[in-house]
């Protein structure tokens, strides 16, 4: 069974124009690390890599290799010249489903998780995923998308949420995608998630009829944060 992670680094880098994503790799032992671009809300196709913005993101196995890596993304050669930049260190508190980011040949758990829930009020962020096997039938991976753009649309305004990103890594299908969100706090998306609307619906089904092969959900706490997103603190208590 390979090793899981117990701490994520997170690095968000904003640009004013359009870009092209550097490569990059697993660094300083880390079991994942891949710069992956917001391609949807670029408009531009899912394997160009090229976007406004962008995501590095990472798995490991200690708090200090997420630390040190942390640290190190900052200083990577896409995220150094963005126009703004907001960097952390979480801690999932609560993950389920599966993605390839850890065993990518036999996707699975990614995260062995020992963090207890966050109380009422500590803002967390949730990370999710979705993949495909090797030569997923092409309609039930453009279904998922335009269930992806309905649900991105449909969160405009949506109490305690501060910012919502999608995600895709070099490779198009080759690594499963990432949705980033910021929340106030555990309550606010809860109640956004599982209650009335349009994403109930494309969870109800997901799980009837699932256009994607895989999912994954993960709740985090944040333990280091820095910079802003969007001009503001995404972790502000507001």
């Amino acid at each position: 069974m390979p090793t899981l992670g117990t701490h994520v680094s997170l690095t968000l880098a904003r640009f004013n124009d359009l870009r092209q994503a550097s490569k990059v790799g697993p660094q300083n032992g880390s079991l994942f690390q891949q710069l992956g671009a917001d391609v949807r809300a670029a408009a531009t196709t899912a394997d160009s890599g090229r976007a406004f913005k962008f995501v590095l993101f990472g798995i490991h196995d200690s708090l200090e290799a997420a630390q040190q890596a942390n640290h190190d993304n900052r200083n990577t050669a896409t995220i150094i010249e963005a126009d703004e930049i907001w960097s952390g260190v979480l801690q999932p508190f609560r993950h389920y489903g599966e993605a390839n980011f850890v065993n990518q040949r036999e996707p699975g758990p990614c995260y062995a998780v020992t963090q207890a829930p966050p109380g009422p009020g500590v803002p967390i962020v949730i990370l999710t995923s979705v993949g495909w096997k090797p030569g997923a039938d092409h309609d039930r991976i453009a279904e998922f998308s335009r269930g992806v753009a309905g649900v991105r649309i449909s969160m405009t305004a949506v109490d305690g949420l501060h910012s919502q990103q999608t995600f895709s890594f070099p490779g198009g299908l080759e690594w499963d995608g990432l949705t980033v969100t910021f929340w106030r706090d555990q309550a606010a998306a809860m109640a956004w998630a599982y209650g009335g609307g349009f994403h109930k619906a494309q969870v109800k089904q997901q799980r009837e009829a699932p256009f994607g092969d895989r999912t994954s959900f993960t709740r985090c706490v944040v333990l280091e944060s820095s910079g802003t997103w969007h001009g503001t603190d995404p972790l502000a208590r507001a």
